[in-house]
This record gives C-alpha cells, structure tokens and sequence, in this order.
C-alpha cells in the first residue's frame, strides 16, 4: 500500500520515484526551516529531514520485506533526498562565516 501511494504520486506529477525524493527532499527541508524558523545555516531543518528519510527506508524495508530489501537502492534514495538540502546547509554555513569574517572580530 505504501509503495503504491508512493507509485500513484509519481505517476500523477509524472517523475520518477528518484526525482519524488529529490523534490520532496527539498520541500521538507524548506517548510521545517519555515515552519520552526530556523536559518538556512542551522542543523535542525537537516537533521529533521534525515530523521524523516531514515524513517522512510525502513518503512520501504517493513513493506517490501527484508528478503527484497536492496542497500543500494536505500542508499541511492538517502542520496537523492540529502543531496540538495546538504548543498543549500553548507553554502548557507560558508555564507554565515564569510559575513561575521568581514564583520570583524569586534562585531
């Protein structure tokens, strides 16, 4: 049932599963970082996504069945979610210490 919710919605928005967790890895990130107010820079928003990936493979391995269960293709799906989010966390991290840098030590 899961894995079927999972199929209808990249059928209905016309992608693949790979693109669903991109997007949707994107999107979590964004409304955490929204919803709870925290910067760009800070863990919390990355930290609750990966929370929220992990607890989606293991519901892929509960309703699949460990027998079929592939690291690959969990690994592939933890990748494809975490990958942008990571991205936008260290440049806003790299920003952040670029902007106190130029402030000075006094600031």
């Amino acid at each position: 049932m899961y894995n079927a919710f999972k199929t209808q919605i990249s059928d209905l928005l016309g992608i693949s599963k790979d693109a669903l967790h991109i997007h949707l890895g994107l999107a979590i990130y964004l409304i955490v970082v929204v919803v709870f107010r925290r910067p760009l820079a800070s863990w919390v928003p990355w930290l609750a996504l990966l929370g929220f990936e992990i607890v989606n493979e293991f519901t892929d391995i509960f309703h699949e069945g460990v027998m079929r269960f592939q690291v690959g293709d969990s690994l592939k799906d933890v990748l494809n979610t975490m990958f942008w989010p990571t991205v936008v966390l260290l440049a806003a991290r790299w920003h952040r210490s670029r902007r106190r840098a130029a402030a000075g030590p006094d600031a």
